[in-house]
């Protein structure tokens, strides 16, 4: 992969699996240096860190270690995440507030907690970039997703809200959604197994028919979500705030 992101300092949180450590991996093939957010102790890597994205002390913590070794941070991925799939009289509040608490709190809370690192690194040259892990599930409602789908509608407009606020208050920060669809993950692993042992799914080969549902009739990877998160925060998308970028194989397109 060219060197697109050479000299560029990244965070990206929810880091250890899935589509975050596809990421994470991308980025540093392309020349990023890289620190890793997520619930875990990390595995020695002086540049895994230990956030909860609930928690603002978790954090400013963060930022202070990037602001002290790095003095820099050019690109901020909000990625973890956490999915819901029951009805809904089956939510209690405390299951609602969990999901909030996730998916659309700690997007918020990344977001004020680096805005000021990002903008003093940012410049009309070379913009910042956040890039804010939403899904096709913030676009189009699903069964049995309430919590989920409303979490990820949030981080839509969320995204851009701050694009068109720091555009207007002249900050070189620019923030863009990126919407996955059916993506391999140990997530989405565990939702098809849920679904197959409900009788949704071809017991055999539940996952033929999960991609059957893409137009393209097949799943995606980390890496196709991850090419994206190269292009938005590269120099190249340097005229790109606000968008929402669909990777889903054709899913909501038809």
């Amino acid at each position: 992969m060219a060197r697109r992101l050479e000299g560029k300092v990244a965070l990206v949180t929810g880091a250890a699996r899935g589509i975050g450590a596809g990421i994470a991996a991308a980025f540093r093939d392309a020349g990023a240096t890289v620190y890793g957010g997520d619930l875990g102790d990390g595995d020695g890597d002086d540049r895994t860190l230990r956030l909860d994205v609930r928690q603002e002390a978790d954090w400013q913590a963060a930022e202070r270690q990037i602001r002290e070794r790095e003095g820099r941070l050019d690109i901020l991925v909000n990625n973890a995440g956490v999915e819901l799939v029951r009805p809904l009289p089956e939510i209690s509040l405390e299951d609602w507030r969990h999901v909030m608490a996730v998916n659309v709190d700690g997007v918020f809370l990344g977001c004020r907690t680096l805005q000021g690192l990002m903008a003093a690194t940012g410049s009309a040259a070379s913009t910042a970039s956040i890039i804010n892990i939403s899904s096709i599930a913030g676009i189009v409602g699903y069964p049995d997703q309430a919590a989920y789908n409303t979490s990820k509608g949030a981080v839509r407009h969320l995204t851009k809200s701050l694009a068109i606020e720091f555009a207007s208050h002249g900050q070189p920060i620019r923030v863009n959604s990126i919407h996955p669809g059916c993506i391999r993950t140990p997530m989405l692993e565990e939702a098809v197994a849920g679904w197959t042992k409900q009788g949704l799914l071809n017991r055999d080969d539940p996952w033929k028919d999960v991609g059957a549902m893409c137009p393209m009739n097949k799943v995606g990877s980390p890496r196709d979500i991850a090419m994206g998160a190269v292009y938005l925060a590269s120099d190249e998308a340097g005229f790109v705030t606000g968008i929402e970028l669909v990777i889903d194989g054709g899913w909501v397109a038809r």
